[in-house]
Order: structure tokens, then C-alpha cells, then sequence
């Protein structure tokens, strides 16, 4: 134990006396105040401060566990506080410190106690697939709510930015919006880095027209550019009607985190993107740069660049990583490059199947004959955004809160196309599909679109058997959505049938 007035050159002797030790606890008064690390005093030491006091380099408010406070339980409040989560914490007993304990050590105890004969745990590896195991496990169980909320709120500040708002009120709804897709994008990147560190990332790949997804981009960041107050460059170099076999959520990612990356750290000048495409017999080549005029990095700290453990401040970030486990995970490559000059250029390149063209009604944002459409969901939130959707894609709609209603809708005759959620009280989707299907004539004919977060292939065998047409997966993505409803208005019920998953 220390205490705050102590110097770097104290706590380390007691380091070195202790070696096994990670951290030890900051007290004063009888109180932990705070919790001092090994590499901070390394750092300390070789940078020379030797005489530099504890309390300047101490983590404030450790995290105090009561000793009788169950592994379970503390695992579980330590992974749901990812601020708490790499930290040691304090252990107490009526007010009197017992000790230190952290989440690594914690976990091996676990896995001791789940699997009796495996002895002592030191494997870092096998640690690490249990902290993957535990977050995967805590965010599965928040994710569809969360993302529910999001996209409902994505929702309604579109609508509003449709309205006739004043500049300050236009401001707000777009910051709001940014909020929104930020959230969204550190849900991503959080499962996605689990994923890629266990080679595990999924991708689908389709027919993207790659200067689309180069317009895409310009229109996701064009606004987040300009309120930073730096100028932004998009640039397409390429075939303008070129189809690559690509996941363009997955290279969406890549663009996503490579240019929040420059902005953060481009105070002044501009940022430059650019996408270039080759084609080489069936093979597109792919070269995406993103290059900056911020402070740039040493050439020692660009090899860190894309280390998840790298310090802040010097490239190394999760969203980095994650950007290079996509690559990589896509056959690519990935480096980091100086500038002449200033700043630095991120450059990733891979190759993918040359594709056909995209279908023209795939490409649009419109439903073609402005169709009417029935939105079917218990959940006001999930009917907001399916709303939302029709009306981004210039459909009208009208919504129903259960099956019972969703028959009686569709027995008028009125609609050509239902949005069906599959789990709601009184009559769920299945049973509403079967009851429309055997209304008589043109109703009992209406195409059907599942929505449900549920996506698993023999779950989504079973939707289209009683008479869906396809499956969107929730959290519903405009183009996907867009693509099952021009799909089933083309083919109709009883026609070719496919899951349309995000």
C-alpha cells in the first residue's frame, strides 16, 4: 500500500520487492483513494521522474469490492463498465483492506472452478477467450434494445430534418443524428473486434457499384467535415459503372474508422479519400487511401499504428485494429505511410470477383409505383423506423400492433405489400401469414416481408414455408429493406424467396 505524498522512487523499490504485483492501493486516512500501476512508474522512472509524487499518477476512485462478493457477480459488474474493466480494484472487509484483485485473475478463477481438473490458470490466450466469451454474452443480451432505441432515434431526427427548422434547430437534429450513428458504430466495432480476433468476422459479400459506395461516403461525412472545420475530398477513380463483389458494410467500416481517425487528429487543412478500381480479367483490384494533413507520427509509433494497446495520442486505437482485421479478413493488406510534408496516409488494397451490374431498382432509393404498405410491429419504436423507411423510399403506410390486426388490415385489399415482425402478443407473425394466406383473392395473395432480429437459417426456412417472401434482419438497413420489398413486389408471394440479412 501507498500512500499519495509518496515518490516514483519509493513505489518502485516496493515494486521491486514485490514482483509478482500489478498495482498497488493508494490510501489516505484509512481510505483508498486510488490505485497505482507498475507501468505508470516504469514509465516514471525512465522518463526520470523519480521524485514525482503518487498522487499525480494514481487512478482516482478505484473500484472497492466487498470480500464477500461472489467471482460471478464481480465478473459481470467489471465487464458491464468498460472504464472499470481493465483496472485493478480494491478488496475490503468491514472497512479493513484485504488486498487487490483484477479481471485476469478473476477469470482464471473461474475457469478453475467451472472446470475442476485444470489447475493453476496462467494461459493468456485461453483468459482472453473468456473475456470475449463474457462481453459477447453481455452485449448479445443488451444489443437488440439498444440498437432498437438508436435507430428509432435515427429515425424520428430524420423526419424532423425534413421539416421546416430553423438553422440552430437544422444543427441540432444533425448533431443528434451524428450522436446516433456514433453509437452505433462503437456497438459495431466492439462485437466486430471480438469476432475478428478469433478469425471469426462475417462477411457477405454482394454486387456493389463502387462508385455508389464512394458517394456514400461523401454523403456520411461531408457534414461531420465541415463542422470540424476541415475540408474534405472524396474522390472515385474508376469505371463509373463497375460491380465489384464486395460486403460494402464491411468497406464502409474501414472508410468510417480511417477518416474519424484523420479528422480527430487534422485540426487544420483537409483530409483526402479516394477509391480506386482496376480491372484485371474477373478480378476488380481495390485501393482505398485516407490521407491527412494533421501532426503525423514518428516512423517507431507508425508501426503501432493499428495495435489496439497503442497509447492514445499515438495511433493506436480499437477501431484502428478492428479496420486491419476487416482487411485482412477480406484477402487485403493494410500500412500506414508518412507524408512528405505533413501528416500521414492510411492505404488499404484487396481484390474481389468483378460482379455484374447492379439491377437499376437496386441502385435507386425509391419503390417503384409508390406502393402502400402495412407495417406490422407491437413495438412503437420498430414501427417508427419501418415507417421512416417507406416514406425515405417514397411509400405510404399505415401500421397494425399484432397479427389480429394485421388480418383484418389485409383483408381490405387496400395494401400491396406487408412488413411483418414475427414475436408479438395475441396472434404472432407466423399465424397472421397462414390466416392472410388463406383469405380468398387478391389478399390472400399480398406479399409478405418477415422482420425479426432472428435470422438464423432453419428459423428463416420456416418463415418463408407458411408463405413470406423474404427476411430482413432488425436492426433493419435502408438498403436491405429496400432491396427485399422491390424483390417481393417483382416476384410476388410464391415466387423466388431470399434472406435479406444486414
Amino acid at each position: 500500500m501507498s500512500s499519495p505524498g509518496a515518490t516514483v522512487i519509493d513505489v518502485a523499490e516496493a515494486f521491486v520487492a514485490m514482483p509478482n504485483a500489478r498495482a498497488f492501493p493508494v490510501a489516505e486516512g484509512g481510505r483508498t483513494v486510488g490505485m497505482i500501476y507498475r507501468d505508470v512508474i516504469e514509465t516514471a522512472l525512465r522518463a526520470g521522474r523519480t521524485t514525482q509524487i503518487v498522487r499525480d499518477l494514481m487512478v482516482p476512485d478505484p473500484l472497492i469490492v466487498q470480500a464477500s462478493t461472489g467471482v460471478e457477480d464481480t465478473i459481470d459488474a467489471l465487464l458491464a463498465d468498460p472504464a472499470r474493466g481493465h483496472q485493478s480494484f480494491a478488496v475490503v472487509e468491514d472497512g479493513v483492506h484485504l488486498g487487490i484483485a483484477d479481471l485476469r485473475g478473476l477469470l482464471g478463477k473461474l475457469l478453475v472452478s467451472q472446470v475442476p481438473d485444470v489447475g493453476p490458470v496462467d494461459d493468456d490466450e485461453r483468459i482472453a477467450e473468456a473475456v470475449a466469451e463474457e462481453f459477447q454474452r453481455l452485449m448479445r443480451s443488451a444489443e437488440s434494445e439498444f440498437r432498437g432505441q438508436v435507430h428509432g432515434l435515427l429515425a424520428m431526427t430524420d423526419r424532423l430534418s425534413r421539416q421546416h427548422l430553423g438553422p440552430d434547430a437544422q444543427a441540432q437534429v444533425q448533431s443528434i443524428k451524428a450522436t446516433g450513428e456514433t453509437l452505433l458504430r462503437l456497438a459495431d466495432d466492439a462485437l466486430d473486434m471480438l469476432q475478428a480476433r478469433k478469425g471469426q468476422l462475417e462477411l457477405k459479400p454482394h454486387a456493389q457499384l463502387l462508385r455508389e459506395l464512394a458517394d456514400e461516403v461523401q454523403d456520411r461525412w461531408s457534414t461531420r467535415a465541415a463542422e470540424s472545420g476541415v475540408g474534405l475530398l472524396i474522390s472515385y477513380d474508376g469505371d463509373p459503372d463497375l460491380s465489384a463483389m464486395v460486403d460494402s458494410s464491411r468497406l464502409m467500416q474501414v472508410f468510417d474508422n480511417l477518416i474519424d481517425n484523420a479528422l480527430r487528429y487534422t485540426r487544420q487543412g483537409s483530409v483526402e479519400v479516394s477509391l480506386r478500381a482496376r480491372t484485371e480479367g474477373e478480378l476488380v483490384m481495390l485501393e482505398g487511401r485516407v490521407r491527412d494533413t494533421g501532426p503525423g507520427l514518428a516512423a517507431a509509433k507508425l508501426a503501432r499504428i493499428f495495435d489496439p494497446e497503442g497509447p492514445e495520442g499515438e495511433g493506436g486505437s480499437l477501431p484502428l485494429s478492428l479496420t486491419r482485421g476487416i482487411v485482412l479478413s477480406m484477402k487485403g493488406s493494410v500500412r500506414a505511410e508518412s507524408n512528405v510534408g505533413q501528416g500521414m496516409t492510411i492505404v488499404f488494397d484487396m481484390m474481389a470477383k468483378l460482379a455484374e451490374a447492379v439491377p437499376v431498382a437496386a441502385q435507386g432509393r425509391q419503390v417503384s409505383g409508390a406502393p402502400h404498405i402495412l407495417v406490422v410491429d407491437d413495438n412503437a419504436t420498430n414501427r417508427m423506423v419501418a415507417e421512416a423507411l417507406c416514406e425515405m423510399f417514397d411509400c405510404t403506410s399505415e401500421t397494425a400492433e399484432d397479427g389480429v390486426e394485421a388480418v383484418e388490415a389485409a383483408r381490405s385489399g387496400r395494401f400491396d405489400l406487408v412488413l411483418m415482425d414475427i414475436k408479438m402478443p395475441r396472434m404472432d407473425g407466423i399465424a397472421a401469414t397462414k390466416a392472410i394466406r388463406a383469405l380468398p383473392g387478391a389478399p390472400g395473395a399480398i406479399p409478405i416481408v418477415a422482420l425479426t432480429a432472428n435470422v438464423d437459417p432453419e428459423d428463416a426456412r420456416g418463415y418463408l414455408a407458411v408463405g413470406m417472401c423474404s427476411v430482413v434482419e432488425k436492426p433493419i438497413k435502408p438498403d436491405r429493406l429496400l432491396q427485399a420489398i422491390n424483390m417481393a413486389l417483382a416476384g410476388g408471394a410464391g415466387d423466388t424467396v431470399q434472406v435479406v440479412a444486414a
